[in-house]
């Protein structure tokens, strides 16, 4: 009895991997989620140089937890903070906006019964703090494919800017590969761009390498995004700890 006892704490207490919520790339949503029940504190830190004909800077800073409602079901709750300066003379940083997320996987995700290809559905409201009468849409259909060591994805996303007397709305479409190195460490490359539906001047796009690691209950991962539409250097970096 006190062996079978002391096996069960240690099998509670004993880290197990966190392969669930992860994601391989740096500017492009994954198709993994959370299982049910389960908690996720996820940060991301991501920039844009050399932004448009002004060549601003922005930096982001994305934080908050996901949590599994079923095994296919992932809810997030983010805060982003934003520091820009536009000019190259005004910078400026706030609490940008808050919100809430839904993504949902479409197949099973069971290391026995999940099928290669993965299709993801996202879909967040979010507002604004500063412009109060800004509700902001966003979502993303995601699809990957998994043979052997590599991970391929596609990811199509869309955000809308609504206010009463005005809109904007922006295409996120992106694309990436990656290939396991070893059990822990994935590289590959992806390719990402924001496209303004009105103002052609006002959209920018990258091309670069990334890296994802995971070890144990944590895993990170990035991109080194490099400019080949109105933007310098686009890098951004995530990571999660899974309890």
């Amino acid at each position: 009895m006190r062996t079978a006892l002391a096996l069960l704490i240690v099998a509670c207490l004993a880290p197990r991997t966190a392969h669930a919520g992860r994601d391989f790339y740096g500017w492009l949503y994954g198709t993994e989620v959370m299982p049910e029940r389960g908690v996720e504190l996820q940060t991301w830190i991501y920039e844009q140089n050399d932004k448009y004909g002004t060549h601003g800077k922005e930096t982001w800073l994305w934080w908050g937890p996901l949590i599994g409602v079923t095994d296919q079901l992932e809810l997030a709750l983010p805060i982003e903070l934003w520091w820009a300066d536009a000019d190259m003379s005004h910078p400026s940083f706030s609490l940008k906006r808050f919100g809430a997320e839904v993504r949902y996987r479409l197949v099973s995700q069971d290391p026995v019964d999940a099928p290669r290809f993965a299709p993801l559905v996202r879909l967040a409201i979010k507002r604004d703090v500063a412009l109060r009468d800004d509700v902001r849409l966003e979502g993303d259909a995601v699809a990957s494919y998994e043979v052997g060591a590599l991970h391929a994805l596609i990811d199509v996303g869309a955000v809308g800017d609504i206010t009463p007397h005005d809109h904007r709305f922006e295409l996120h479409p992106g694309a990436g590969v990656s290939l396991a190195v070893t059990g822990e460490l994935r590289v590959g490359a992806e390719i990402y761009a924001e496209i303004n539906s009105q103002l052609a001047s006002e959209s920018w796009a990258i091309v670069g390498p990334d890296l994802a690691w995971t070890h144990g209950r944590f895993w990170l991962s990035g991109a080194v995004g490099i400019g080949i539409y109105h933007v310098g250097l686009a890098p951004r970096v995530m990571w999660g700890i899974a309890f």
